[in-house]
């Protein structure tokens, strides 16, 4: 199917998915969708930056990146990235892409000294040498990521998070980054992934991939539509988790058309939900409760579009604003 990332269904999925020293390299990312996409953006590079900057320490310790919140409907709670904390992780991969697409790559490991941020969420590298043009390789990319993904843990201990209380999208975010047999085609995965998507934004990301799974290729490619259902999660209890959330309930019961133990239903609810988010007075909140009661939803869903080459069709890299 185009790459080799394996997906595994259970509990989450597996994915086995020269600057001078001085200089300032800034998350821009180029354009997607036209032939700019892999190349590099000189704008990334700015030396004399007039933004005040915090170190990456002390930033982390000010602001809690890993924060535990209420799952209303429940009396459960869970841990989830702020979206400052996404926002931080999407910007340091893009500074990486960039280099990349002109086959640059750290001359070291990233360290919490190298990555400063700004009070809008801006983040700049000082003190960070990248190799001269080269060659494209594949495992100096993997290297790059690797780095990247012990860096964000570390930033995340810093704040006081405890690793081990990860939301499982975003530790499938960092297993993707220490994949072994990541590829080139990996890397828009990497920047647009769904584990880094503001709260705000994952309604319209869901009714979008949504969109694509169920009308387009349901229409155009019945057997990769296919292949998607039969790879979500949560397609023996979801209904359960749905019918004991008091606020999600709402839109289950004394519907005409009952719904199934099936993933397609699962995606028929979230879908409703989100679709009619005036009907109940959950237009604020709701999206967080999805979130908290199927984590891996979208990101499985996005993972399984990249795996069938359909992702970059969806406009998803337009959504992390």
């Amino acid at each position: 199917m185009g790459n080799t990332l394996g997906v595994g269904v259970g509990v989450g999925i597996g994915l086995g998915l020269a600057v001078g020293a001085a200089g300032l390299i800034q998350a821009g990312g180029p354009k997607i969708g036209d032939t700019s996409q892999y190349q590099y953006n000189t704008e990334d590079i700015d030396e004399y930056s007039t933004e005040r900057l915090r170190d990456a320490v002390s930033y982390a310790k000010d602001n809690a990146m890993l924060i535990q919140v209420p799952v209303l409907g429940t009396r459960k709670t869970f841990w989830r990235l702020s979206d400052e904390a996404t926002r931080i992780s999407r910007k340091l991969a893009l500074i990486l892409r960039n280099q990349h697409s002109v086959c640059k790559y750290l001359t070291a490991p990233l360290q919490v000294s190298d990555v400063w941020i700004g009070s809008t969420g801006n983040v700049k590298l000082r003190g960070v040498s990248f190799t001269g043009k080269g060659f494209f390789s594949i495992e100096h990319v993997r290297d790059d990521y690797k780095h990247l993904s012990r860096f964000l843990e570390l930033l995340i201990t810093i704040s006081g998070g405890d690793i081990n209380k990860l939301p499982p999208d975003y530790k499938n975010f960092l297993l993707l980054l220490r994949r072994n047999n990541l590829t080139r085609e990996d890397e828009f995965l990497i920047v647009n992934n769904a584990a880094l998507l503001p709260m705000k934004n994952r309604t319209e990301v869901f009714l979008m991939l949504h969109d694509r799974i169920v009308n387009y290729l349901g229409q155009t490619n019945r057997a990769k539509k296919n292949r998607i259902l039969h790879n979500l999660p949560y397609n023996n209890d979801w209904l359960d988790t749905a019918t004991a959330n008091a606020k999600i309930n709402q839109w289950v019961v004394n519907v005409k058309n009952e719904y199934k133990r099936t993933t397609i239903d699962l995606l028929r609810l979230n879908r409703n939900v989100r679709s009619h988010l005036h009907e109940y007075n959950h237009d604020d909140d709701i999206e967080e409760i999805l979130y908290c009661e199927w984590p891996m939803l979208l990101t499985v869903m996005e993972t399984m579009l990249h795996l069938e080459g359909e992702l970059q069709d969806t406009g998803i890299h337009n959504k992390f604003g």
